[in-house]
């Protein structure tokens, strides 16, 4: 889901950029959704005790770039008051040490950050530096697309997977520890392919990711068993026709807000699949969509 325009570098060495913005809790969703769909990026919400304030906080990965994304909030987002200052990296590590912890999900994966060491069972390990790209798994979105890739791969036995809008390499990752042969890999944003590389090599992933645009017509998309699209509504869209031709077995579709959900579902559905199921969290949806195949009436 790294669709968008700024995202921070994996080295932890750097200090980052923090955009800091108070709301009025009933605007709380019209500012974070501005942010993201601007940014690809989820703010942090904190409150404090006895404060009827909430606030925003959205990380980038220089000042500079928190400077601008400051100077093109636009004068309608109701918004108290935004600023833009700069996060040590010391503070930086700290940040994602208290947020970004151990997880099991599914029967078979487990999320690590990698400052922790991986518990040794029966779990496949996903060692995980979150930077600012998309895919920790405390997303729901994420977490959508690891259980339903995990059932998938039960009820289908795909032997190939697209990850279109790869973010952090978290579902790649996991395809190849679960046993998925052949991956392909790609992101818009090539500092994301920077990361999801790091990643790969941390958890020894023989992945190559590739820096590439869905919509971009000259762009050639592989055929697959599975594909594993985690990315902004507006995309899946525009792009059913060719995920639909690609995919030979199973759609896995996220990045998609709940009001949004049957928009996206009956597209597809129009292009040749059929709805497995959906779930959602209240604010953001996922859908799984087998391609529809006709049978012969011999």
């Amino acid at each position: 889901m790294a669709y968008g325009i700024l995202h921070a570098m994996e080295n932890n060495d750097n200090n980052r950029g923090r955009l800091s913005i108070t709301i009025h809790p009933e605007n709380r969703q019209t500012v974070y959704n501005w942010l993201e769909d601007t940014f690809s990026i989820s703010p942090v919400e904190t409150q404090r005790p006895q404060s009827p304030i909430l606030q925003l906080d959205a990380y980038f990965e220089t000042l500079l770039h928190a400077q601008i994304a400051l100077q093109v909030l636009p004068a309608t987002l109701p918004i108290l008051h935004a600023e833009a200052n700069e996060l040590r990296a010391e503070e930086w590590t700290t940040f994602w040490q208290h947020h970004f912890k151990i997880e099991e999900i599914g029967r078979n994966l487990r999320i690590v950050p990698y400052w922790e060491d991986p518990p040794e069972d029966q779990r496949k390990n996903l060692i995980i530096n979150p930077g600012l790209s998309f895919g920790t798994g405390g997303h729901f979105t994420t977490r959508f697309c690891l259980e339903q890739l995990e059932i998938a791969i039960q009820q289908k036995q795909p032997k190939s997977l697209l990850d279109a809008g790869s973010g952090s390499g978290i579902l790649s990752i996991a395809a190849d520890k679960l046993g998925i042969e052949h991956i392909h890999a790609f992101d818009l944003d090539p500092v994301s392919i920077e990361q999801a590389d790091a990643n790969a090599s941390r958890n020894r992933s023989p992945i190559s990711f590739k820096t590439a645009d869905l919509l971009n017509e000259e762009f050639y998309l592989p055929s697959a068993d599975l594909i594993c699209a985690n990315i902004l509504t507006g995309v899946l869209l525009q792009a059913a026709p060719k995920l639909i031709q690609a995919t030979n077995l199973r759609l896995i579709l996220s990045g998609i807000r709940e009001i949004e959900a049957d928009a996206v579902a009956d597209t597809f559905i129009q292009y040749g699949a059929q709805e497995v199921s959906r779930d959602g969290d209240g604010e953001w949806c996922g859908i799984v969509l087998d391609k529809y195949l006709k049978r012969s009436p011999y």
